[in-house]
């Protein structure tokens, strides 16, 4: 109410003090539209009902305003033209379509909205089947790079261990990456849709290559678990044996290879200066069977426990009487493990090398060479002579700093009984059968004859 009785601001000359005085007495609301007075500001805040009511008020203000110039006139006469045309009924569909839309959407949002988890799920996964999946696996993945799969025997057991708080998608990963299942993607939404993603059991499982998805779910719901068989054979090094139980999906490769560095339950496993493993040459080869959760300490711990075990106290006995500790005799007799192929070979080899170190004579093992190359090499070169590393027995006098690999009972017993001979030189045919010589120059004749 206190806006009535504010003074309307004037458009036109003022007109006399007494009409002005007389004009703010006069309630708004009941203003003829003949009055001389210009429209008050609140009026101009509400739309005119009709085109001719708009003319009316028009004419009225005419009326009230000073003579124009022609040429003025003319141009707000345009303007008001424009106007009047920018304001025909053209907007009024378009506000109706407007309505028609929004009303449509929210109907549609309801209906999304009343829909399950379930419902939801199905509807994503035949979207993503129609656009070939690729999107779907990105958004569900953030990739869509086709795992690598092992290449596996169709009748191999490839183990898995499931551990308490493993989630659906480190399974689902980890199931790919061994060659269990095809399709990350399809395991990963029958879990969903199924409602199984937390409720595996823990332990350890068997499974086959390329296995039905659904399958492999149902066996880690069911908690049908296995006993876990592994074999390692002769000769193979703690790197070697990390890559066979990753590939079996019974330890991660790097933690293994990294708790093997300290791993030294017995005192003559204690890791020496320059040494890479203390595990290596103690995980003694043969076939495991573990009935709990695999871890890679309890597989050393079997490993060592059997590698200690086979040692017998007259093994031991027979060792220091030839001045080696159970170290050397392990070293030792990895070198002769990597060297001979076949059984004959053993006792000689190890007499060779015995010999040699009698003498202050180098080793010159090419098994040493190849311990510090990322693979194996049929035949090292002259530089590979020269690498700087403790474990090169062709730059340093005695043994390695410890064993290269894990020997079998005939490499150990070989050490402990070696051959009674001369040689001390010898050089494998590409068959693996080695030739023998006492001298460096019938050595020469030798390897021209074999290589």
């Amino acid at each position: 109410m206190q806006d009535a009785k504010k003074k309307p601001q004037n458009t036109a000359k003022a007109p006399e003090q007494k009409e002005k005085e007389t004009a703010e007495q006069e309630p708004k609301a009941e203003q003829p539209a003949a009055q001389k007075e210009p429209p008050k500001p609140e009026k101009k805040q509400e739309p005119p009902k009709t085109e001719q009511a708009q003319g009316e008020k028009k004419e009225a203000a005419a009326e009230n305003a000073p003579k124009e110039k022609p040429a003025a006139k003319a141009e707000a006469d345009a303007k008001d033209k424009n106007a009047a045309e920018s304001k025909k009924p053209v907007a009024k569909p378009r506000l109706t379509m407007v309505t028609i839309e929004e009303s449509r959407w929210t109907r549609c949002k309801n209906k999304l909205s009343s829909l399950g988890w379930k419902k939801w799920a199905a509807i994503a996964a035949v979207f993503i089947v129609l656009v070939g999946g690729g999107l779907g696996t990105y958004l569900a993945f953030g990739t869509t790079a086709v795992m690598q799969r092992s290449d596996r025997d169709a009748k191999e057991n490839i183990y898995m261990t499931v551990k308490s708080g493993t989630t659906a998608s480190e399974i689902s990963e980890r199931l790919t990456q061994l060659g269990v299942i095809d399709s990350r993607f399809r395991f990963w939404w029958l879990m969903k849709l199924q409602g199984d993603a937390g409720k595996f059991k823990t332990g350890t499982y068997a499974f086959k290559p390329h296995m039905d998805e659904q399958a492999v779910l149902d066996k880690l719901v069911a908690g049908d678990t296995t006993i876990v068989k592994f074999t390692i054979p002769e000769g193979f090094g703690v790197r070697e044996i990390a890559k066979r139980l990753a590939d079996e999906g019974l330890v991660d490769e790097q933690d293994f290879l990294e708790k093997a560095k300290t791993y030294a339950p017995y005192d003559y496993m204690k890791k020496l200066p320059n040494e890479r493993y203390a595990a290596e040459g103690y995980l003694f080869p043969d076939t495991y069977e573990i009935q709990s959760d695999v871890t890679p300490e309890l597989i050393m711990k079997m490993m060592t426990q059997d590698f200690d075990s086979r040692l017998t106290p007259a093994m031991r006995q027979q060792a220091a009487s030839m001045g080696l500790s159970i170290h050397d005799l392990v070293t030792l007799a990895s070198l002769v493990e990597k060297e001979a192929r076949y059984d004959e070979d053993r006792p000689i080899i190890a007499q060779v090398f015995l010999k040699r170190l009698q003498m202050g004579m180098p080793l010159q093992s090419d098994t040493t060479l190849q311990y510090l190359m990322a693979g194996p090499k049929e035949n090292v070169s002259i530089a590979d002579t020269k690498i700087d590393s403790p474990y090169n027995t062709y730059q340093h006098e005695g043994l390695p700093p410890g064993p290269i690999a894990s020997p079998g009972m005939k490499a150990i017993n070989a050490v402990l009984h070696p051959a009674a001979t001369d040689y001390l030189y010898f050089v494998a045919d590409h068959d693996g059968h080695n030739h023998y010589a006492k001298t460096y120059e019938e050595h020469l004749a030798i390897v021209e004859q074999v290589r």
